[in-house]
C-alpha cells in the first residue's frame, strides 16, 4: 500500500491560494518542486512559506502540500503533523482527513487511519469524499485480512460508481482470498469489460479459472479444460505481465 504521492495531489496543485500576494511566487515555486517530485526542495520551500504566512488559507494549503512532500520523503510522522495543522485551520475540509488517513496507512497506524476515514464517512456517505473513505476502508480491511469486510465496502462503492474497473478488480481479489473463484471471475469479467487492456485482471481471472477447476477436484485439468484460463494468462503475458510465466508453464504447455 505504498503510494506516497497522495491521490488528491494533482487536483490540489491547481488550487490558487489568495492572500499574501507577496508569497505567491515562492508558493508557486514550491508547488513546481512538488509536481516534479523534488520533495526535499518542496518541503524546504513550503517551510519557508509557513514561516512568513499569516493568511489562514495560505497556511492551510502550505501545510497540506508540505504533508505531501513529507510523504514523498517517507517522513510520515511529519506529514501527519502537517495534516493535523491543516485540519485545525479548517475542520470542515473532509479531503484533509482523507489525506491524513493515507499518511497514517503509510506509517502503519491502521486503527488511526480507520478513524479518519470513518469520520469522513459519518459526514458524507455518497459523494466524492465518502467514496474516497469507502475505498481506503476497503483497502485497509484487505490489508488486515478482513476480506468479507473489504468486500462489503466495495459493494457499497460499486453501488455509487459502477464504471470504475479497479473497484471490481479489488473486490475480485478479496473474493479470491475467500476461495470464491466464481465470484471473483465475475468481477474480473466486469473489470475487463470496462478496461479491455487490464492485464492484472486477465492474470487473476486466469488463475481463478484454474483454481475453480482444482477446487472442484480436478487435480490435473486437461488442456481443453484450461483453454479459457490459458487464454487469459497468455493475454496477460502479451500485455506485459511476466509474473504469469510459471502458471503458463505448468498449465498451458501440455
Amino acid at each position: 500500500m505504498k503510494n506516497y504521492i497522495l491521490t488528491s495531489l494533482l487536483s490540489f496543485l491547481f488550487i490558487t491560494v489568495s492572500g499574501q500576494a507577496e508569497l505567491k511566487p515562492q508558493f508557486d515555486k514550491a508547488k513546481s518542486y512538488l509536481q516534479a517530485e523534488n520533495f526535499k526542495n518542496a518541503e524546504k520551500e513550503f517551510t519557508s512559506v509557513l514561516e512568513k504566512a499569516t493568511d489562514a488559507r495560505l497556511k492551510k494549503m502550505a501545510f497540506i502540500y508540505r504533508g505531501f512532500a513529507n510523504n514523498g520523503l517517507e517522513k510520515f510522522t511529519a506529514a501527519i503533523a502537517d495534516f493535523d495543522n491543516a485540519v485545525a485551520l479548517d475542520p470542515e475540509d473532509l479531503a484533509t482527513y482523507i489525506d491524513r488517513g493515507q499518511s497514517k496507512i503509510y506509517a502503519n497506524d491502521f486503527p488511526a487511519a480507520i478513524k479518519d476515514f470513518e469520520f469522513v464517512l459519518s459526514k458524507d456517505s455518497v459523494n466524492k469524499m465518502g467514496q474516497n473513505a469507502l475505498y481506503w476502508l476497503a483497502r485497509v480491511a484487505h490489508h488486515e485480512k478482513e476480506f468479507a469486510l473489504s468486500i462489503s465496502y466495495y459493494d457499497r462503492l460499486i453501488q455509487l460508481d459502477q464504471a470504475d474497473p479497479e473497484l471490481y478488480f479489488n473486490r475480485g481479489a478479496a473474493k479470491d482470498m475467500m476461495m470464491n473463484s466464481q465470484g471473483s471471475i465475475k468481477d474480473y469479467d466486469k473489470a475487463i469489460e470496462l478496461k479491455p487492456d487490464y492485464r492484472e485482471a486477465y492474470a487473476n481471472r486466469g488463475v481463478a479459472r484454474i483454481n475453480l477447476l482444482t477446487t472442484k477436484g480436478t487435480i490435473l485439468p486437461s488442456k481443453d479444460q484450461t483453454k479459457d484460463a490459458c487464454a487469459d494468462l497468455q493475454r496477460a503475458k502479451q500485455l506485459g505481465d511476466n509474473a504469469v510465466d510459471d502458471m503458463i508453464y505448468i498449465h498451458c504447455r501440455k
